[in-house]
């Protein structure tokens, strides 16, 4: 059971890692906010905890594949999204007096590719660690959690942006491919 902690623990911190160090860095003070989307940030984080709190005794090893590939694929997706959003990026629902609508890089496939970063490791840490039912619980919570944050970020943009936005939303995806 250890070496999978192990790898559920180094995902995530390489995951976080970009993170962390953007959030060391000063912000233009916010001119338009929602803390509404405080919320999903809260139902996000019990989505992890549940994965964390009931591990499945035995995972089978193409478990242990899978999860480090969904691992990979949102430390990608994460840094990437962070990489272009660059300054812009907020642990908040916020907008700067120069806030910029970002469509490079994942922006031009995915509206939120960070919470696809996140979903990612969702699915990675459940298939490293989690039982099935647990696994199922923290999929709902992030997908609701998620829905909260994109649905605040969206109506700052929306009303920021307008048309310009919605054209952008009508190109590309909320934070799954495919999907809406």
């Amino acid at each position: 059971m250890l070496p999978r902690y192990l790898i559920a623990v180094a995902l995530s911190i390489l995951w976080a890692l970009p993170f962390i160090r953007k959030y060391a860095v000063p912000r233009e003070k916010a001119v338009a906010k929602d803390t509404s989307a405080r919320w999903g940030i809260i139902l996000q984080a019990f989505s992890k905890i549940v994965l964390w709190i009931m591990p499945a005794p035995y995972v089978p090893a193409w478990r242990i594949a899978l999860g480090i590939l969904f691992g990979i694929v949102g430390i990608v997706a994460a840094r990437s999204a962070i990489r272009h959003l660059d300054k812009q990026w907020r642990l908040d629902a916020a907008l700067s007096a120069d806030h910029q609508l970002i469509r490079t890089g994942p922006y031009a496939v995915l509206r939120h590719p960070i919470y696809a970063g996140m979903f990612a490791m969702q699915f990675a840490v459940g298939l490293l660690l989690a039982q099935w039912p647990a696994f199922a619980a923290g999929i709902v919570l992030y997908v609701a959690g998620t829905e909260i944050r994109v649905r605040s970020e969206e109506n700052l943009l929306r009303s920021r942006f307008g048309e310009e936005f919605d054209v952008w939303a009508r190109q590309a995806r909320a934070y799954i491919p495919f999907v809406r």
